[in-house]
């Protein structure tokens, strides 16, 4: 049960991450007629931290489910 709470801060970690990563810039327009530019930047170390927070909550998703699903073994 553990890693399924630990996978859910994971992803929520993830999330924060990958909107610090994504920064948008408006740029009002030039002329007349003209429409506005808005410039996106991507800040690749925070983009990586989100996926890599997203691949440990998979991981940690999958083995939670698995202790969930099966029975605890009475061998040592």
């Amino acid at each position: 049960m553990a890693e399924i709470v630990a996978a859910v801060v994971f992803v929520a970690l993830a999330i924060l991450c990958w909107n610090a990563g994504v920064t948008e810039t408006v740029f009002a327009a030039a002329g007349n007629g003209e429409p506005e530019y808005v410039s996106t930047r991507y800040a690749g170390p925070w983009i990586a931290l989100g996926a890599a927070g997203v691949v440990v909550a998979g991981l940690l998703l999958i083995d939670g489910v698995r202790r969930l699903i099966q029975p605890p073994s009475h061998t040592r």
